[in-house]
């Protein structure tokens, strides 16, 4: 009889010992199921992270050379801006240091140009004042009479403190001829010209 017993309580050991063995197995599988998910889903989401990062980098790399090249446009704005500003006061300081002879054929040509009715009194710098004659001021004055003007310009004894050129009044009005305000003037027109003759 006390084999029988040992015999059902070794069965259900043995059972027991089966049932054990099939939920460890169970068990070991659904776990290494759940590691090897959780390993996807880590490598997934690590791929994500690295992919923003990457899209992060790029875009800020971007808005750095962006920002770069902005500066770098500005700059050489500045410098063009700069060269040009320099061209026009060479030309200024050109004008002001021609040989007398030059010079006052450009004023004439001046007087002639910028004279309405030929009727205005011309201020000149103290230099100018200075060389003008009676023979340019007649050679002047019979070219607008010539022009059908009336050929009577008259010289101010004042004088102002300009690199060269005149002031024009009449009526109590002026216009400024002189180099710096034409050039000013001058300048919007054909400052393109000039950076394309500079920056070729």
């Amino acid at each position: 009889m006390k084999e029988g017993a040992d015999r059902i309580i070794q069965r259900v050991l043995d059972d027991a010992q089966a049932r054990a063995d099939s939920i460890e197995a169970e068990a070991a599988e659904k776990t290494e199921a759940v590691e090897s998910d959780a390993k996807k889903k880590a490598n997934r989401r690590k791929e994500q992270i690295l992919e923003q990062a990457r899209k992060s980098a790029t875009e800020q790399k971007s808005r750095i050379i962006g920002v770069a090249q902005l500066e770098a446009r500005k700059k050489l704005l500045a410098a063009k801006q700069e060269m040009i500003g320099e061209a026009f006061q060479r030309a200024l300081n050109e004008l002001s240091i021609m040989d007398d002879r030059d010079y006052l054929a450009v004023i004439r040509n001046l007087l002639q140009e910028m004279s309405d009715t030929g009727t205005e009194t011309v201020i000149f710098n103290e230099r100018d004042q200075e060389r003008i004659t009676d023979d340019f001021w007649k050679d002047v004055n019979k070219s607008l009479a010539d022009q059908e003007k009336k050929g009577e310009l008259e010289l101010s004894e004042e004088t102002r403190a300009i690199k060269g050129g005149f002031i024009f009044q009449r009526g109590g009005l002026e216009m400024n001829c002189s180099f710096e305000s034409l050039l000013k003037r001058k300048r919007d027109e054909l400052e393109f010209e000039v950076a394309e003759l500079l920056f070729k």
